[in-house]
């Protein structure tokens, strides 16, 4: 659950990274949140599977 909550809260600040970048015109920041973005929505489809192969009861990567 943890991994999934710290997953959000990167989706969350790359999106507000992006949206800043684009009030700024700051192309680099823009970037930067989106790859943080990016980052946070592959940790948190790894988290979910993770946490359905425990609730299945084969463990990945144990």
């Amino acid at each position: 659950m943890t991994e999934q909550f710290q997953a959000n809260v990167r989706i969350v600040s790359g999106v507000a990274k992006v949206l800043w970048g684009r009030f700024i015109g700051d192309g680099h920041r823009v970037a930067s949140g989106r790859v943080e973005q990016l980052s946070g929505e592959a940790a948190l489809a790894c988290a979910r599977a993770r946490s359905r192969a425990v609730r299945e009861g084969s463990v990945a990567g144990a």
